[in-house]
Order: C-alpha cells, then sequence, then structure tokens
C-alpha cells in the first residue's frame, strides 16, 4: 500500500508571538527531528510563503534551514500554494496567479533549488474551474482535491484522474483516513492499520492531508502515530511523481467546486437529493445571506479596483498598498465571520482594518479614503451588533451543535437506531480486546448517551464519530440476528424492543422470517 501524506503548514502572516512560540516547539521542531530518523520515508509539504518569512523574521530559521536539509535529502517535497492563504476560488484570475507567483519566489528565496513543487495545494483545499486553469499554466502537474470534489460517488483510489479537460493530474483526499488520524480516532499507527483493513484491501494508494498542527500542537504528542505510520512496513511513503510514473489507468473528471469542509449534503437542493446545487461550496467564506460577507467582498472589489485604475503604479505609495492588499486577501477574516460556526470579532475587525489600510496607505483621494472608512465602519457596526444582540450565540446553538435539537433516538427510525447501537457495541468490544480501554469506554458511553438522549450536547456528534471509524454496516443487520446474540448492554439500549417475544414479532412482521 502506498501512502502520499501532505502536511499543509499555515500561520497567518501576522500570528501572535506567544502563539507562534508554541506551535514552533510543540510542533514543527519535534515533525523536523522526528523525519530526520525516517531516511526512505517521503511527505508532502505545503508552506505558505508567508509563514516561511514568518518564521525567518521571528528568528525561527532552524525550522526553515530543517525543513531545506530534509528537501535535499529527499524526505519532504514541497508544493505550491497560495503566498497569504488566499480563498482562491472566490478571486479573479490575475489575483490567483499573483498569489501563487509571490509565494514561489518567497520560498525559492529560503529553500533555494530544492524548492521546485510539481503539485499544488489551494488553501481550504478549495477548487473550481478558474483554480485548475491558473495552476496547470503556471506549470504545475497535480493539484490536490477534496473527495467530494469527484461527485456523489467515491473516488477510487486504484487509478489516477485527471480534472476538468485540464490535463492536470488530480489526487482526491482520502477523507476517511485524514479523518481518522487528525480526529484522533485512532491512538497509534497500529490501530489505523487495523481500523483500515477493508481499504488495504481495495486501494493501491491511499492520499491524506492534514494540517501540520494536528501533529503536537492541536493534539499534543500525537507525532508519534504519524512517526509509526512512517515506519510501518505495511505503508510505502511515495511522491505523487512516483504513481503518475506508474499507474497507468487514467480518468477524465469534471471536478464539482468544493472545500475540504464539504460534506454531501452542501449540494442537495432538497431533502430528497432530487437536485443538486453548488450554492454552498464556499458558504463559510461567501455566504450571500450574511451581510458581513458581503460588505467584506464589497470592500475587496473595492481596493482591488481602486488598486487596478491608478495610473501611477510607480510609486512607493502604490507599491505598499499592493502589499498591503496581498495580506488583506487572507482567508481567515471570512472564515471568522461565517458564524456557522466560525466567530472572531478580532478577527472580522482586523481584517476589514488590513483593507482599510490599502486604501490609506495608498495615499488616494479624499473620497476614496471616506469610501474605505465607510467599509470598514459598516462592518464593524454589523459585527458588533451580531455580538451584542446576541446572534451569535443563537447561531452557535442553532448550527455548530446538536445542542437543543432532538436526539438521535428521536430522529432515527428504531431499525436503524438499534443497528447503530451494534455498531457502536461491536467497535467497543474490538477496542477492548486491543486493550485499547480509553476508546473501549469512549464507545460504550456512546451508546449510553444515545440511550439518554444526552447526545443533542456533542459539537461532534458520537454517530459521526463513528463513521469515521468504520462503514455502517459493518455488523450482520438488527433483524437478522437473533435474540439470544444480543448482550444485556444492547438489550437495553435497543428502541421499540425489550423482550425476545418483542423482537421475533418486530422479525416476523418485516417478512424476513
Amino acid at each position: 500500500m502506498q501512502w502520499i501524506n501532505l502536511l499543509h503548514f499555515y500561520q497567518p502572516y501576522n500570528q501572535q508571538d506567544d502563539i507562534l512560540l508554541r506551535i514552533v516547539n510543540e510542533c514543527y521542531r519535534p515533525l523536523i527531528k522526528g523525519f530526520t530518523q525516517y531516511k526512505k520515508s517521503k511527505t508532502l509539504v505545503n508552506m505558505n510563503g508567508a509563514l516561511t518569512k514568518l518564521l525567518l523574521d521571528r528568528g525561527y530559521e532552524d525550522v526553515i534551514n530543517g525543513l531545506k536539509l530534509l528537501a535535499l535529502e529527499g524526505i519532504v517535497e514541497f508544493t505550491g500554494s497560495a503566498m497569504y492563504h488566499a480563498f482562491l476560488p472566490l478571486l479573479p484570475e490575475n489575483e490567483i496567479e499573483r498569489q501563487i507567483k509571490l509565494n514561489d519566489e518567497e520560498n525559492k528565496k529560503y529553500f533555494g533549488e530544492v524548492y521546485k513543487p510539481d503539485g499544488f495545494f489551494s488553501p481550504e483545499m478549495a477548487v473550481n474551474d478558474k483554480v485548475l486553469k491558473v495552476v496547470k499554466e503556471l506549470g504545475y502537474k497535480w493539484l490536490a482535491a477534496p473527495e467530494l470534489s469527484y461527485g456523489t460517488e467515491e473516488a477510487g483510489a486504484d487509478k489516477l484522474y485527471t480534472g476538468n479537460d485540464s490535463g492536470l493530474f488530480v489526487f482526491f483526499r482520502n477523507k476517511r483516513v485524514s479523518a481518522l488520524i487528525l480526529g484522533a480516532v485512532v491512538r497509534s499507527g497500529e490501530d489505523l492499520l487495523y481500523e483500515t483493513q477493508d481499504l488495504q484491501k481495495k486501494n493501491k494508494y491511499w492520499f491524506t492531508v492534514m494540517d501540520a498542527e494536528t501533529f503536537g500542537h492541536h493534539r499534543i504528542g500525537y507525532e508519534k502515530v504519524l512517526f509509526e505510520l512512517l515506519a510501518s512496513h505495511k505503508l510505502q511513503s511515495a511522491y505523487p511523481s512516483g504513481l503518475i510514473k506508474d499507474v497507468k489507468e487514467v480518468e477524465e473528471v469534471n471536478l464539482r467546486p468544493t472545500t475540504w469542509t464539504n460534506q454531501e449534503q452542501d449540494f442537495w437542493l432538497d431533502r430528497e437529493r432530487t437536485q443538486y446545487t453548488e450554492s454552498k461550496s464556499f458558504i463559510l467564506w461567501k455566504n450571500p445571506e450574511n451581510p458581513i460577507h458581503n460588505l467584506q467582498w464589497q470592500f475587496v472589489e473595492f481596493c482591488l479596483s481602486t488598486l487596478g485604475s491608478c495610473n501611477d503604479k510607480d510609486t512607493d505609495s502604490w507599491k505598499n498598498a499592493r502589499e498591503k492588499m496581498d495580506k488583506a486577501l487572507a482567508s481567515d477574516q471570512f472564515w471568522w465571520a461565517s458564524a456557522l460556526p466560525w466567530w472572531s470579532l478580532e478577527m472580522v475587525e482586523q481584517g476589514a482594518f488590513a483593507l482599510r489600510e490599502v486604501i490609506y496607505t495608498g495615499e488616494f483621494e479624499a473620497k476614496t479614503r471616506e469610501t474605505a472608512e465607510k467599509l470598514y465602519r459598516d462592518i464593524v457596526d454589523q459585527a458588533f451588533e451580531w455580538q451584542r444582540s446576541g446572534y451569535i450565540r443563537r447561531k452557535h446553538l442553532e448550527n455548530s451543535s446538536t445542542f437543543m435539537k432532538d436526539s438521535f433516538g428521536v430522529r432515527t427510525p428504531p431499525e436503524w437506531y438499534n443497528q447503530i447501537i451494534l455498531e457502536f457495541e461491536d467497535e467497543m468490544n474490538k477496542s477492548a480486546r486491543r486493550q485499547d480501554f480509553e476508546k473501549a469506554i469512549k464507545w460504550r458511553d456512546a451508546i449510553i448517551k444515545l440511550n439518554q438522549g444526552t447526545d443533542i450536547y456533542d459539537v461532534l456528534h458520537v454517530v459521526d464519530e463513528l463513521w469515521a471509524a468504520r462503514h455502517i454496516p459493518s455488523v450482520k443487520p438488527f433483524l437478522e440476528q437473533k435474540w439470544e446474540e444480543f448482550s444485556d448492554l444492547a438489550r437495553e439500549s435497543f428502541k421499540n424492543v425489550k423482550t425476545k417475544e418483542d423482537f421475533e414479532k418486530w422479525v416476523k412482521e418485516s417478512g424476513r422470517l
């Protein structure tokens, strides 16, 4: 089994000193130290140029030098990206190209000849026709894409793909394997291999993508899982170039506009799934019903138009304004204004102020500065109104979790609910047999939550966690089993059946006898 793993290193260009220090010591340095011990391993690294510059400016040359040495030894390979983590699908093509070129220039400056990316990672793994077109024109050979961009069916990992008549190879992120790792559903390399036995049988390769900060910063000490996987004899770490050379079967596909945050329901136009829409693909960054998003993008377009229409682009003030514009396109402000569920008043203000500074730095006429000031104030006023009125809190309760909604037991047909109980019990028993008692307790508690109806308080629903761990159904269907096969725990937790007579009557009425 070949395994291509891409780690996305990213921090905002203006990250606070104390936070960056923690990330460097908890994540970046341990990762570099660990990689040096696995000389035959291969890991893709996406490092935005803004972070490269930030690390050097703040005195972390050892991180840059460490990655450079690893690249020289072939242990890591760089990918291209956008300089300031701009959300590329929503930008004009010339701005997409500018962000990519700035990124390559900055990284080439510090990494030298070892920075020669063949592949491309779009921030938030956001793809659409525009992104593919520009990336191909700039000479990249492959692009990372979300699994859902393939369409309604699962992209098989037994062949290669090219996208949207571009001739650009597309590597679809294996969402299940990526989620098992970054969600800490697995706690060891051996655990991951056990949980993915079905995938190992049918896949020629895995392509996983996750934030580098997952290892050590978001999850303390979790880098050991990554290193165990690199050391495993069952996985052969690889680069896309090797597969492009070796795998002969290629399928041409039309990619749906997507990001790595999308779910299949984002494409449903109606609940019956008879029609599909792409209107929600980028909703966390541009929601037509979000007044702050509308103002933010109006401000972006105003700034770009003002800079573009300027007659004298050789002045220092214009060049400084243009540099501030590059930074102001960072995706963070839009993400944190989504309120579904991400919200930060500070980040919204900071993003609006960065756009205001573009106009003030450029020394444009008073009327232009007045327009920029008004847009800035409108964004900040709307954000404060959402905060003061309790709108944000209500949105979080309504959308960022299952809080105050019906429990799984109320929302789910009894047969399926009972099937899920059996799935949880099977995971619990498997974990206990492997002496992974922490996880066994987790799955046991999930059964209790469903039984009590307290699953409504989880931010990440227990059933969603189960989906990340396995394909469902994985055990024999509920109504095809015998009453004697059920444990006391399962019988106590079932819905609409408490006795053998109840169960046999249900089986008979279902016509499965």
